[in-house]
């Protein structure tokens, strides 16, 4: 089975503006909440996530971002797609959101993702809401996806190798994750066709 799905223009552009306003604007004021990725040995601090260390919970440690409305919108819209209302929230991802961006010219090395809770899997949902110049695909079990900006992917990253390659040029690179800790029926359910993309 295969545990990768696409669906095309999930956000507007209106709302990749928004997105895209509000990431470089938090960055700029709150640069407390961005930590360094560690996901490029070549290039570190080239990588900025608002994901806290994976052992951390957000709640325990009574961290919270303000995240814009519009973030809060398309989560729930992912979650109405697929079903998702009762599935856990990776704890590292405060409200479940993760808002990421690339500074520079840096990739993300290959990894796995945790598994946060026995007996799920660790599903996230990217919204690439600013693409750098050039580069920046994401590879996903040695395969391309090389989404558009407002594109949804989602895919598994507890259970296969995945990594983005090396970007370049002027722009930020700009990413917006939507985590889920998924059952096995639940991940059964969203990669067959059940759910029509």
């Amino acid at each position: 089975m295969k545990k990768v799905r696409v669906v095309k223009e999930f956000v507007s552009k209106k709302n990749l503006k928004t997105l895209n306003d509000w990431s470089l604007k938090n960055y700029r004021e709150n640069p407390n909440q961005y930590y360094d990725a560690h996901m490029d040995p070549d290039n570190p601090r080239s990588r900025f996530t608002t994901r806290l260390n994976n052992k951390i919970d957000h709640i325990e440690k009574n961290i919270f971002i303000n995240y814009p409305k519009i973030a809060y919108n398309i989560q729930n819209k992912i979650c109405a797609k697929f079903e998702l209302w009762n599935q856990y929230r990776p704890p590292s991802f405060v409200d479940g959101i993760v808002n990421g961006i690339g500074i520079r010219d840096g990739y993300v090395k290959e990894h796995i993702d945790p598994v946060y809770f026995p007996g799920t899997h660790t599903l996230h949902c990217n919204v690439i809401s600013q693409k750098s110049d050039h580069g920046g695909v994401t590879i996903i079990g040695g395969e391309e996806y090389d989404i558009d900006v407002g594109d949804l992917l989602c895919y598994v990253v507890s259970d296969v190798k995945h990594r983005v390659t090396k970007t370049k040029g002027n722009t930020n690179r700009i990413l917006w994750v939507f985590g889920f800790c998924i059952s096995p029926i639940k991940m059964n359910e969203m990669f067959w066709d059940r759910f029509q993309v």
